[in-house]
């Protein structure tokens, strides 16, 4: 395989990632057309059902209850040999809260451990849903360092 197409395949697989992260494709039809509105020509049925089995996605409901294709670690639920670092997805603020999104199911968990640690880590209080929780810094003027102790504490790298 030369280079140019291995260059073309890993944009291929990068941009049908970010299509499934957006929970709104249901068909492999409407990932065909995505692509293609990315640049990706020629996007056959096949060619979408092996993107599909080679990232290992599966097909569930979203919140509006309309079936989706995700990527497998978008349902991870935290297990007791599963690391944190692997739940946690993100940590950034607005200059207010702190959002932090985790694998379904893995916010309630991480929510109450960063409860514990209250306010001697900068933390007024967490609310938490099933993939996301909101955190209340102590003070917003030390909103960033808070932000980037808990990126540190959970082992997440800086989400862009």
């Amino acid at each position: 395989m030369t280079t140019l197409r291995k260059q073309h395949e890993s944009n291929l697989v990068q941009a049908f990632r970010r299509l499934l992260k957006e929970q709104c494709h249901g068909s492999q039809g409407k990932l065909a057309e995505a692509l293609s509105k990315q640049g990706f020509d020629n996007m056959s049925q096949a060619k979408i059902s092996r993107l599909l089995s080679k990232l290992g996605a599966v097909k569930t409901r979203n919140t509006n209850n309309e079936m989706i294709y995700i990527l497998p670690d978008e349902l991870a639920v935290p297990k007791s040999k599963q690391s944190i670092e692997s739940v946690v997805l993100s940590v950034k603020n607005n200059s207010m809260q702190i959002i932090l999104k985790t694998g379904i199911g893995g916010a309630p968990l991480i929510s109450r451990m960063l409860d514990s640690m209250g306010e001697s880590a900068g933390i007024l209080g967490t609310l938490a849903g099933d993939d996301t929780i909101f955190i209340a810094p102590i003070d917003v003027n030390r909103i960033e360092e808070i932000t980037q102790s808990i990126r540190d504490l959970l082992g997440v790298k800086v989400s862009l």
